[in-house]
């Protein structure tokens, strides 16, 4: 999965700056505003097809559902990619190469050809074991800071391994 490099965003697009951003959807109901939450971890994702399609990469994800920004490092820690999505719009920035798209769940497709649920991806890159119609949410290994995530159905089979650093 090709991933992307910094640049500014267009105004349409929010992009939490910093961990003291607020949380668009809590200003929108009225909430007390909450720091932008952030994880980093490494993560694998297999993919059944043929040829069989592999990925593993570290990462880092300030914000959540439905706004948020995924930074994606290869195995020497440099940028390899930055996904950033609001719900009017996702893009996905690789190097000066910039990518726009209706929503993260297009993006995502695009980008890797398989069909992942974006919001429960979101959670599971933040540490929420959140379900989703057609995987298996495995939490045995919570206890060593690890999700395993299985695809069922449909096919292709997906496995996605999530190692949590912080």
């Amino acid at each position: 999965m090709c991933l992307l490099s910094a640049c500014s965003l267009p105004s349409q697009l929010a992009k939490p700056s910093s961990p003291t951003d607020t949380n668009a959807q809590e200003v929108a109901t009225g909430t007390k505003p909450a720091q932008a939450a952030y994880r980093a971890g490494r993560f694998s994702l297999v993919i059944d097809t043929e040829p069989q399609q592999s990925f593993l990469s570290s990462f880092d994800i300030l914000g959540g559902w439905p706004d948020g920004v995924l930074t994606i490092y290869n195995p020497l820690g440099m940028q390899m990619a930055k996904v950033e999505w609001s719900p009017q719009a996702a893009r996905l920035l690789q190097g000066n190469q910039i990518r726009e798209f209706e929503n993260l769940e297009k993006l995502i497709y695009q980008t890797t050809g398989t069909r992942l649920p974006a919001a429960a991806l979101v959670d599971w890159l933040s540490g929420k074991p959140t379900p989703a119609e057609g995987w298996n949410v495995d939490v045995s290994e919570w206890h060593l800071r690890r999700l395993v995530l299985e695809r069922v159905q449909p096919a292709p089979r997906t496995v996605l391994r999530i190692a949590f650093e912080s």
